[in-house]
């Protein structure tokens, strides 16, 4: 295969095979403008067209916007006469009319390619053609250079010379808003400054542009096979709790550690603990290690909440005037969000408000060992401490205004051993997910929420009055209905996940001959997997539920599934054994059936040492017949060759 010239995630153009399938397919095309259109700033809704696999529809529901229709494609290698060094699209020649069949008709068009090498995408644009006369079948190809695309992988946003007074595009997807609030111009004139670059048309909050909060994400296009909201149940020993830890290194990466939590519930768990609330916390401050009288001035004013931004500053003024104005508005920064008007030297209003000096307080906050005023470690003082689901919550949000944003994991072991209506609470409308995976219906955020997610996301709390489930978090779950203390679901919260049953024999093929040796002479070798399956049958013929039953790791698998060979250790399995599996089946699974269950100990099998001394010497043979019988136990080959003798 020839080899071709590609830009990688750096902007470095290398040059190798075209491996087919990296090509975008119509779905990943329409994903990749999902998350390229989930950067504006208001609600965009795209669709594909019925019909027309590679033309794309995006609206307005504000009505602010005309539709725009997109003629999109993922980009392949190969262009003119052989060309290695460019990337080009060639949608069918119906495509293309029915794009410019809208397009005349008032409603704007794009000509669109997709890049991807490496997780880095970038969009490709053309000028839109005029409706083609050639048959609706035949390919319509538009190339770019590779350089082209590299550079937009460094810089951002680049325009192609085509020729005759035509231009092509490159850019990132956070430059999409750019580029179609100027397309009419940008194919044919020059960008000279990209700084013009301005955010959308959107009503003025009396907050300065540079104070926005950046946007929040909630629809990122992520794409998984896996559920966002899934519960794992089944009989105990099914290995719940192992699916779900393999299919974690599944979706967000074998060695990642950083991006989950998980949490057991129990009967106490409360909201509180799952969402977070207020604690009290010691303060470790350092007001007193402040000797110096004219800093403990200056602090005790810029702490001051009783007074506004510019009334710290006018205070502050005459004390900064003449060893530097400009690290006023740095130290402002640092602890208020607020504007403010500044003054030169002589007394006069300045020309700018200092604004950059004011945005690196703003940015080196999080750094800074900010003086509170109490002293070290003899102050209590209560903050907002959050709980799993909210540091979840932050990272994924955090994640989401990322060009490539990750998946975010919650699990939640034993979800119904707590009152899981009252551990969600209100967060419980938020499970109902649309078809993009964001949580349907919002929530009015508590006071307390806004006030930490302004301080971990920026902005101000008023910011965050309403929040949604982003589509690259995740919420995962095991229960066991059938465990002793558990609390009911209802229907309404049942019908939020998606529910996978583990049966008991579905994960059973590492237990498959693993053996071991009981009764006080070793004379029954006998295998686990059969015994279990024994056990199960006449539980269930006694009308015992599946979920009583026994699972595959009911005993752990470190027991079960010998390192070394397919004999399992005697001494450790028989002590498990007696203090997990008769102990559960007496107590539990099996209460009301001991007498039948263990009609080998003849002498007394209502009493659980004895079933458990019996058991060390005769082995299954405490069990009823029946069992004994399934169980099909083997002589030891030692035994075979004595009878032989």
């Amino acid at each position: 295969m020839p080899e071709y010239q590609f830009a990688n995630s750096k902007g470095e153009i290398i040059t190798e095979d075209y491996d087919r399938s990296a090509y975008f397919s119509a779905e990943q095309v329409l994903q990749s403008l999902r998350h390229a259109f989930s950067l504006f700033p208001y609600e965009t809704q795209l669709s594909q067209v019925d019909g027309y696999e590679d033309v794309f529809c995006v609206e307005y529901p504000n009505g602010e916007f005309e539709p725009i229709y997109i003629c999109g494609k993922g980009t392949t290698p190969g262009g003119r006469q052989g060309l290695k060094d460019e990337q080009r699209i060639q949608p069918k020649a119906k495509f293309l009319n029915y794009v410019y069949e809208k397009y005349v008709q008032g409603k704007k068009g794009v000509f669109l390619g997709v890049y991807s090498k490496d997780g880095q995408e970038i969009l490709c644009t053309w000028k839109l053609m005029q409706s083609s006369a050639a048959s609706v079948e035949t390919p319509i190809s538009k190339q770019i250079k590779i350089d082209s695309i590299a550079k937009a992988i460094q810089e951002g946003f680049v325009q192609q010379d085509k020729g005759r007074g035509e231009y092509a595009c490159a850019f990132k997807p956070e430059f999409l808003y750019f580029y179609l609030k100027n397309s009419d111009w940008l194919h044919t004139g020059t960008v000279t400054e990209l700084a013009e670059h301005t955010p959308p048309e959107v009503e003025s909050t009396g907050v300065e542009e540079s104070e926005q909060v950046e946007q929040l994400i909630f629809c990122t296009g992520l794409q998984s096979l896996f559920p966002r909201n899934r519960i794992l149940f089944g009989a105990p020993g099914t290995g719940k709790s192992y699916t779900i830890n393999q299919e974690r290194k599944k979706l967000i990466g074998e060695e990642n550690e950083t991006d989950y939590e998980r949490v057991t519930f129990h009967p106490d768990y409360s909201y509180a603990n799952f969402v977070g609330t207020y604690k009290p916390v010691m303060v470790e401050g350092q007001a007193d290690a402040l000797a110096d009288p004219d800093t403990k001035y200056v602090l005790s004013i810029l702490t001051d909440k009783s007074r506004t931004a510019q009334e710290k500053y006018d205070l502050l003024y005459d004390r900064f005037k003449d060893e530097g104005l400009t690290r006023l508005p740095v130290l402002l920064g640092l602890y208020t969000d607020e504007s403010f008007k500044t003054r030169k030297q002589d007394g006069s209003d300045a020309a700018g408000d200092n604004s950059v000096e004011k945005n690196h307080g703003r940015a080196i906050r999080k750094y800074v060992n900010l003086i509170t005023g109490k002293e070290k470690s003899s102050d209590i003082a209560y903050e907002y401490v959050p709980g799993p689901f909210m540091r979840v919550y932050v990272n994924a949000l955090k994640s989401a205004r990322t060009a490539n944003p990750k998946p975010f994991l919650l699990i939640i072991e034993e979800i119904n051993r707590a009152n899981v209506a009252a551990v969600f609470g209100d967060v419980f409308q938020l499970l109902d997910r649309g078809d993009n995976e964001v949580s349907e219906y919002p929530i009015q955020a508590s006071e307390d929420i806004k006030a930490y997610l302004a301080k971990e996301l920026g902005g101000n709390p008023e910011d965050y009055a309403k929040i949604r489930i982003p589509d690259n978090m995740f919420i995962w779950a095991t229960m066991n209905s059938a465990d002793q203390g558990v609390f009911p679901m209802d229907t309404a919260f049942k019908r939020r996940w998606d529910f996978t049953y583990l049966g008991i024999d579905d994960s059973d093929e590492k237990i498959r001959g693993k053996y071991v040796y009981l009764a006080d002479d070793k004379s029954q070798k006998v295998e686990w997997n059969k015994l279990r399956k024994a056990i199960n049958h006449f539980l269930a013929k006694e009308k015992i539920n599946e979920d009583k039953q026994l699972g595959p790791y009911f005993i752990s698998k470190n027991i079960v599934v010998p390192t070394d060979g397919d004999e399992m250790d005697r001494e450790h399995f028989i002590r498990v054994f007696k203090n997990k599996v008769i102990m559960y089946l007496f107590e539990d699974a099996a209460k009301q059936k001991r007498a039948k269950l263990f009609e080998g100990c003849f002498q007394d099998s209502t009493r659980y040492s004895e079933i458990c001394r019996e058991f060390d010497a005769k082995g299954i043979g405490i069990f009823n017949h029946e069992i004994q019988l399934e169980t099909e136990p083997e002589e030891p080959q030692w035994a075979l060759t004595e009878d032989e003798n």
